[in-house]
C-alpha cells in the first residue's frame, strides 16, 4: 500500500507535506561539518580529511554567535563554540534525518491502517450485522485496551480448541437428504494433528487423494497428517466432492423411479 502525506489524518497531512517538500528542496547528499576552528562550515559532498574537494558551503556558523540567552552569559569561548559544533552537527545531521523519520512516520502510519482495519474485520466476525457487539467500542477507550480485550478472547478460544476432539461439516448436496464428514484429531502420539473421515465406529475410512481409504490400510501418519486450519479446509473440498456424488447417485435412483412408474401393470411392454 502507498502511503503519503495525502494518506494522513488532516490534521497532519498539510505539515508533512511541508516537511517533505522542504526536504525535496534542499541540497542533496550527505552533508557534513568542517572544524575550521574559528568557525563550524555545514559543507555538501566533502568528508572531513579529504582534501580541499569541490563542495558546495550550505552554512558558515561563526566561533562568537550573538548569544542573549542570560544562561550562556557565564560561558567562556571553549564552551561557546562547542555549542556552535553541536548545533552544525544538528543542522547537518537534519539532512539525513528528516527524510528518514519521514520513512519512519509513513511505515508506522501504515501499520497502523492495517491494524485498525483488522480490527473492525475482527469486530465484524464477533458481532455480526444487526446484534450488539461484545467488543469495547468506546472511541474514547485506548487502542490498547480493545486488543487486549481481542487477546485475552483469543487465548479463552485456543484453549476451549484444545479440548475440542472433533468437528463435523455436512455434506453439500442439493437433492436432500443429510450426509456429513467428520474432523479429527489423531490418536496418541498424533494428538496435535487432525484428519478429515467418515466418523464410523468400525473400519473407520480417511480422505487422502480426493478418495476415501481404510485407515489401517492408510496409516495413521497420513491419516491425521493435518493441522486444524488444513483439515478444516481439505474437509470442505472432500465434502464438495462428496456431496456431488450423492447428487448422481439420487439423480439414477429418482431416473430407475419414473423409470418404473411409467411401465404398465404385470411388467407388460
Amino acid at each position: 500500500m502507498t502511503t503519503g502525506p495525502s494518506t494522513y489524518p488532516a490534521e497532519h497531512a498539510a505539515y508533512l507535506t511541508e516537511v517533505r517538500d522542504r526536504t525535496a528542496a534542499a541540497t542533496e547528499g550527505d552533508w557534513h561539518v568542517h572544524d575550521e576552528t574559528t568557525m563550524a562550515e555545514i559543507v555538501s559532498g566533502a568528508e572531513p580529511g579529504h582534501g580541499t574537494q569541490r563542495r558546495r558551503v550550505i552554512a558558515r556558523l561563526h566561533a562568537d554567535p550573538d548569544d542573549n540567552i542570560p544562561e550562556h552569559a557565564d560561558w567562556d569561548e571553549g564552551r561557546d563554540y562547542e555549542q556552535v559544533l553541536a548545533d552544525a552537527a544538528f543542522a547537518a545531521k537534519a539532512r539525513t534525518d528528516v527524510p528518514h523519520l519521514l520513512a519512519l512516520v509513513a511505515e508506522q502510519h501504515q501499520a497502523l491502517t492495517a491494524a485498525r482495519e483488522e480490527l473492525r474485520a475482527v469486530r465484524e466476525v464477533l458481532a455480526p450485522a444487526g446484534q450488539p457487539r461484545r467488543v469495547p467500542t468506546d472511541p474514547d477507550a485506548p487502542l490498547a485496551e480493545t486488543v487486549g480485550w481481542l487477546a485475552d478472547r483469543a487465548e479463552t478460544l485456543a484453549a476451549r480448541l484444545e479440548k475440542v476432539r472433533e468437528f463435523r461439516i455436512p455434506l453439500k448436496n442439493t437433492l436432500g437428504g443429510y450426509a456429513e464428514l467428520t474432523i479429527e484429531r489423531g490418536p496418541g502420539p498424533y494428538d496435535d494433528r487432525w484428519g478429515v473421515t467418515d466418523g464410523a465406529m468400525v473400519g473407520k475410512r480417511a480422505w487422502y487423494g480426493n478418495a476415501w481409504h481404510s485407515i489401517s490400510d492408510l496409516g495413521v501418519a497420513l491419516a491425521y497428517a493435518w493441522s486444524m486450519d488444513a483439515a478444516l479446509s481439505l474437509a470442505e473440498e472432500a465434502a464438495g466432492i462428496e456431496g456431488a456424488r450423492l447428487d448422481r447417485e439420487v439423480r439414477a435412483i429418482q431416473g430407475e423411479q419414473a423409470g418404473t412408474a411409467g411401465r404398465p401393470a404385470g411388467g407388460a411392454q
